[in-house]
């Protein structure tokens, strides 16, 4: 037996298949992989066969029937699915696949990590592109999940609502994404939410989504806001007008105010008997002076200081500071008596140390 022994080797741990296929889904199209997860995470608890019960959005992302058979047609010849996207055909304004066996295949794909991953990377980047030409800008995580329930369309509508007229009920411009999430368009009392409270809503939803498997998961609808959240003090915080920069323990903009009343209470509230030495100058708390009240005033001594300290220190319950030199307690006067040069010693005279040298 040796003294130092090398442990044995922990078998590595199977990678989660579904994880895999979305971070393969991000390499792929390069969309992120952060968002992509949490939005599965948001969307269907990471279950590649979730199903809603409001509408026809199945899968790890919640594609509906009409945008899942767009992103074949489009993205399909490039992901090696070209029979497929061959089969769907524009009638009417509508996708539409003539062999109902084909149409059944092409809509179970939805239910495959891997190519669902792709296909929701590839319209991430797709609602990206439109969005930024629309709004003028990179639009954020939060934005591109609103992009992901509406539409690229319909999310520019709603961040301009939000921004331009914040009061107006979003359920009457999507009244089908309303009906489908009435948890998202409507609060607890059946009230219809503002633009700008559905912005903050989804914009935060999105952003709370947490990633653990012992998340509870949200309704299989996908779009259905997680219960404790208050989507009025959501879009405050998250109102277009305010969210330029950072929003979130440090944020970058906002108010100055304390960050809590027992913080303001700290620099504003002296202790009993005691001072607010946080508003003292630096020199003021070492070194305390007396306060010149008129032209007669007399300059402290070095008693005076040591118990002006005394008391400094008492009421911040500190070590005494040192005392003020000697030199800074006397007035101009008594050290412009002071001889301003010393007498010089005679010098050092080294013959009588030589002669003893030599003598020797």
């Amino acid at each position: 037996m040796f003294l130092f022994t090398t442990p044995q080797t922990r078998e590595a741990q199977p990678a989660n298949p579904v994880v895999s296929a979305i971070r393969d889904g991000a390499a792929k199209t390069g969309a992120g992989f952060d968002y992509l997860l949490k939005t599965a995470q948001r969307e269907s608890s990471l279950e590649p066969d979730a199903k809603a019960k409001t509408s026809s959005a199945t899968g790890l992302f919640q594609f509906i029937e009409q945008t899942w058979l767009s992103m074949v047609k489009q993205e399909g010849p490039k992901q090696g699915l070209s029979s497929y996207a061959d089969a769907i055909s524009e009638t009417g304004g509508r996708l539409t696949v003539a062999d109902p066996a084909a149409r059944e295949k092409i809509l179970e794909l939805r239910k495959d990590p891997q190519v669902a991953a792709v296909m929701a990377g590839a319209f991430t980047q797709k609602n990206r592109e439109q969005l930024a030409g629309a709004l003028g800008r990179q639009p954020h995580a939060g934005e591109l999940y609103m992009a992901h329930v509406l539409g690229a369309r319909g999310a520019s509508e709603l961040i301009r609502a939000a921004a331009n007229d914040p009061t107006r009920s979003a359920a009457k411009d999507f009244p089908d994404a309303a009906a489908a999430n009435r948890g998202i368009f409507f609060d607890k009392t059946g009230r219809a939410r503002s633009a700008q409270e559905v912005y903050g809503v989804l914009a935060a939803s999105h952003a709370n989504t947490q990633l653990a498997a012992a998340t509870t998961p949200a309704a299989i609808g996908g779009a259905t806001v997680q219960g404790g959240d208050k989507p009025a003090e959501i879009a405050a915080a998250l109102a277009p007008g305010r969210a330029k920069g950072l929003i979130g323990l440090f944020s970058t903009e906002g108010s100055r105010a304390p960050v809590s009343q027992a913080v303001a209470n700290l620099w504003t509230t002296p202790r009993p008997g005691g001072t607010r030495t946080a508003s003292l100058d630096a020199a003021e708390r070492y070194f305390p002076r007396q306060t010149k009240t008129d032209a007669t005033a007399v300059a402290p001594t070095a008693s005076d200081a040591a118990a002006a300290n005394a008391s400094v220190a008492k009421a911040v319950g500190a070590p005494l500071p040192p005392s003020r030199p000697v030199e800074l307690t006397q007035p101009a006067a008594v050290a412009q008596e002071r001889p301003t040069t010393r007498a010089r010693r005679a010098p050092l005279d080294l013959s009588s140390f030589m002669i003893q040298r030599s003598g020797r």
